[in-house]
């Protein structure tokens, strides 16, 4: 005999599975956040170049702490609450949470493609689509506190179509993020860089994909209320941690980059050990200051050139590596050891 999902013991028995699971939810968003307060920390002290992304990053991680207290608060309430309320925080930060994920990873696939105009206005025209179809699902979620259960009863959710909509949606536009991405990096595979954003590109669509495709699935069968949103809150916390991880990890190994090609030669000639983040040859996107610490670091800027006939023919002369038999003294290298890349006018180029 089949279960009836919509006999009022199962949604009691639904709902109470649900509160049980957004308890879990809620140690996993704390513990993340607590875990990575470090971050955080290093902005609001200075130690950090503040860079505009990170309020996204922030309102990011505030959202997903506030959807999941909100769906806690709504399930395991001890006295009455305003469910309306929460009802609709919890559906704004949900909303809030899931679209600012997909648009850190748009951003950074933005920046990968140079700010090209083309790869902007499809990003754009997509993440307006994302915004369009989650504001359509507020004025359905409904809720009431039953005095019975002692708990905010879902009296109404989006209709099937819909919530399959914007779900299927999200998939679909962090398939096409995934994709521009890939294409642009799987020219630099030998880039440290590219390496990263490669691989925590492909990580976070995988859980993410994964997280909202078990939504998309319990949206589809629309068993009941309650079981029609019961892993909502679990794509939220997935997609949202997914995201702020890959946009530490790119931030951090940027910086550490960073720091290895700001080293004065002077340094290095003196004497002093280079304690930077030794990586070896990577790529520096957007980057158009070239020196002899280009040479030294094994940094290949590009954008700078983009063909031949930008700068008319270059030639290499010859490089020459001068290594020390003391071990004790680091390698001396003189201005005169790098090569120069010159055109026909001769023109010093690098």
């Amino acid at each position: 005999m089949a279960k009836n999902w919509m006999d009022p013991a199962v949604i009691t028995n639904c709902s109470k599975v649900f509160g049980a699971f957004a308890m879990v939810l809620v140690g996993v968003a704390c513990w993340d956040v607590l875990s990575t307060l470090w971050f955080e920390w290093q902005i609001i002290t200075g130690k950090r170049k503040w860079r505009w992304p990170m309020l996204i990053y922030i309102m990011a991680r505030i959202a997903m702490l506030m959807h999941i207290f909100a769906i806690a608060i709504n399930r395991n309430a001890l006295s009455q609450v305003p469910c309306t309320e929460l009802t609709f925080m919890s559906k704004f930060c949900d909303a809030f949470g899931t679209c600012a994920s997909s648009l850190i990873l748009a951003l950074r696939t933005r920046a990968v493609w140079h700010r090209d105009i083309k790869v902007t206005v499809v990003l754009a025209a997509f993440f307006a689509g994302q915004i369009a179809l989650w504001a359509q699902t507020f004025r359905y979620s409904k809720a009431a506190w039953n005095y019975q259960r002692r708990l905010c009863d879902v009296l109404d959710t989006a209709p099937r179509a819909l919530m399959v909509s914007v779900w299927a949606y999200t998939m679909v536009f962090d398939f096409i993020i995934l994709t521009l991405c890939s294409i642009r990096l799987m020219s630099h595979r030998n880039s440290n860089l590219s390496h990263i954003l490669l691989r925590d590109g492909i990580c976070y669509f995988c859980f993410a994909f994964a997280a909202n495709l078990i939504q998309t699935i319990m949206a589809g069968l629309h068993l009941n209320p309650v079981m029609n949103i019961i892993t909502l809150p679990f794509a939220c916390v997935v997609s949202v941690i997914a995201a702020t991880t890959v946009f530490r990890n790119v931030f951090t190994a940027y910086d550490a980059f960073s720091r290895e090609g700001n080293t004065p030669s002077s340094k290095i000639g003196s004497g002093a050990r280079d304690t930077g983040f030794r990586t070896g040859p990577h790529i520096l996107f957007n980057s158009n200051v070239t020196s002899t610490n280009a040479a030294r670091t094994n940094d290949f800027p590009l954008g700078t050139y983009r063909s031949a006939n930008d700068v008319g023919t270059i030639s290499v002369h010859k490089v020459v590596d001068v290594s020390s038999d003391d071990k004790s003294a680091s390698p001396m290298r003189s201005q005169d050891e790098y090569s120069t890349l010159t055109n026909e006018k001769g023109a010093t180029i690098v």
